[in-house]
């Protein structure tokens, strides 16, 4: 089943690749974002996102890369700043696209690395306005658990 949803995934990418460009294609695009989040581990806790991304178009397809920062159970111990890495395809206005992102945890003096994470996510790029939702899911145990999001963004 996870081989099949992930040759789907890439066969729509590919797909992808002759779409038109987003209305908010540009050569750069920066935003500044804020959303919220849901995982399946603890299924009540709800978290806050915090972040950026730089979108690098180059036809079709950009390059993202982005830093985001949660804020587990809306609350600033710990603090969960994720770095991370997508390629998004550009499907007129809409995106699709998959990186990975690795976490590192902060709080109570101590920094901990995390393992690397998938990122599978989809969106809507408007003028300077950017609506995405994703799943995180760690690379080593595809979808055992994983956490739900979405993002509003603010560009320019």
């Amino acid at each position: 089943m996870k081989k099949s949803c992930l040759a789907l995934f890439l066969a729509v990418s590919l797909f992808a690749l002759a779409a038109p460009r987003s209305e908010a294609a540009g050569p750069l695009n920066f935003y500044v974002r804020g959303g919220i989040l849901f995982d399946n581990y603890t299924e009540t806790v709800l978290s806050g996102l915090l972040g950026a991304n730089l979108d690098i178009n180059f036809g079709a397809l950009s390059l993202s890369p982005e830093c985001d920062m949660i804020i587990y159970g809306f609350s600033l111990n710990p603090i969960i700043i994720l770095p991370g890495a997508l390629l998004n395809a550009n499907l007129g206005p809409f995106f699709l696209g998959a990186g990975v992102n690795l976490p590192l945890i902060i709080g109570s003096g101590d920094t901990i690395e995390g393992n690397l994470l998938v990122k599978l996510n989809a969106g809507l790029k408007i003028a300077n306005f950017k609506l995405q939702a994703f799943l995180l899911t760690p690379l080593s145990d595809f979808f055992d658990w994983y956490i739900l999001g979405a993002t509003f963004g603010f560009g320019f």
